[in-house]
């Protein structure tokens, strides 16, 4: 085969000619894929607990979504800019995920689609006195619904990945918003009303700090036969006192026979004192090796409650 002269300059190797012949023949090209002969590399770690991460927030009803890394402002002040940006509108490296999520939740919203969940896994680039900004992967969500939503789909990656969750009021640290907590790693906020009109919840972990939480092997225990003794406890206790921390202070004291404790009610009336909170929580006790009595399960009430009085100054409520 010999390259015409008006052709010598781009076809002048093996590929050129087979593109030639792509360009007039393409449809009589076999769709099928040559025989794997080989297999190379695996997966790391980090890559599979991030696609486990997408899974099962895809399992609690959000979409993925692709946003840019490149934003028209930050709340960070230190964050990043191009010295020549390609418009106004993608000059700064973002710094968190949130307000890309916004404006995706927006434009759903603006096309007239309901019950918007949006999550994106993506990096950050944190400023550092260095010339070049940290990277981090991180993992952020919005969803319609507010506050409880949001946290609900976090406790569910959570319980998936492992790690206890354990969640502390807060102050935002750049939004305004009339509830927030944060997390190891990350933080979970009803969205300002301003950025957004209705009821959402946003949240952002750093994958890195999150997946340092997981254990290293899951070790299962063996199924408890005997039945459990269910009991409620509602206990009064100052405002500032996150019910997390009454949960981790018992199942300290009480030890493995606490099989469950959970919140189920927050009352704040006259019943109660000023500044104070009623906080229901379903008792379940259950030990491995006999059935608890009825006595049995009042001492381990009584203890409960009397390591929260000492720990919180929680009171029964009458």
């Amino acid at each position: 085969m010999t390259v015409p002269t008006w052709r010598a300059r781009d076809v002048r190797r093996e590929i050129d000619v087979v593109e030639e012949v792509v360009r007039f023949a393409l449809e009589e090209v076999p769709s099928t894929l040559p025989m794997r002969r080989e297999m190379f590399g695996l997966l790391m770690r980090s890559q599979r607990l991030r696609r486990l991460v997408e899974d099962v927030l895809v399992g609690c009803g959000f979409y993925e979504a692709y946003t840019y890394s490149l934003r028209p402002d930050d709340p960070d002040p230190r964050a990043l800019a191009l010295p020549e940006p390609l418009s106004a509108l993608q000059r700064v490296l973002r710094t968190t995920l949130a307000y890309s999520l916004v404006e995706a939740a927006r434009a759903n919203v603006d096309r007239g689609n309901e019950r918007v969940a949006l999550f994106e896994v993506a990096h950050v680039y944190l400023p550092r006195d260095e010339r070049l900004p940290e990277e981090r992967w991180r993992v952020g969500g919005i969803a319609e619904g507010g506050f409880f939503r949001a946290k609900g789909a976090l406790e569910t990656l959570l319980d998936a990945l492992h790690v206890e969750p354990r969640f502390e009021p807060a102050q935002h640290a750049f939004m305004r918003t009339p509830a927030c907590a944060t997390l190891p790693g990350g933080w979970v906020a009803q969205l300002d009303p301003s950025l957004l009109e209705g009821e959402w919840g946003v949240f952002e972990l750093d994958l890195e700090e999150l997946f340092a939480k997981m254990p290293e092997r899951i070790e299962y225990e063996d199924v408890v036969t005997h039945p459990a003794v269910k009991q409620d406890v509602a206990l009064v206790v100052r405002e500032d006192v996150p019910a997390g921390a009454l949960v981790a202070a018992a199942r300290e004291v009480v030890g493995p026979e606490l099989r469950e404790m959970h919140p189920f009610d927050v009352y704040r009336g006259e019943q109660v004192p000023a500044g104070h909170k009623s906080i229901a929580f379903a008792l379940a006790f259950q030990a491995p090796d006999r059935t608890l009595s009825d006595e049995d399960a009042a001492a381990l009430r009584a203890r409960l409650v009397e390591a929260l009085h000492e720990r919180f100054g929680a009171e029964l409520r009458g």
